[in-house]
């Protein structure tokens, strides 16, 4: 499935941590996937990255986590929201985030659960 982070455009909120992603559908659910690329210095600020992850059809997404592993100094992220296209019928579904994943910042919660918004 072909999806989109975005990254907010605040200070300090790209992230060098390990971002990971677990999409939940009617169907199943996708296990936890390492979101990473070669070369590519990711969930920069004002940065929209762009993944492509195999998996079988969930069919309707219900929700998503999506979280970090706070592995470095500059771990805190801004995540403005997620959007998740399933291949199988073409559907584009949108999560809005707009929270920080940052032990020093707001809740100090590293991972969210996220709702489609419709």
């Amino acid at each position: 499935m072909p999806g989109l982070l975005i990254t907010g455009d605040v200070k300090g909120a790209g992230t060098d941590a390990n971002v990971f992603i677990t999409l939940y559908g009617v169907n199943g659910d996708s296990g936890k996937r390492h979101l990473r690329q070669k070369f590519r210095n990711l969930f920069e600020r004002g940065q929209t990255d762009r993944f492509v992850v195999e998996m079988l059809d969930l069919g309707e997404l219900l929700r998503i986590k999506v979280e970090h592993d706070n592995s470095s100094n500059s771990s805190g992220w801004y995540l403005e929201c997620v959007e998740v296209t399933n291949t199988a019928n073409s559907v584009t579904t949108i999560f809005m985030c707009g929270k920080w994943l940052d032990t020093k910042k707001a809740d100090g919660h590293i991972q969210r659960v996220l709702y489609p918004r419709y």
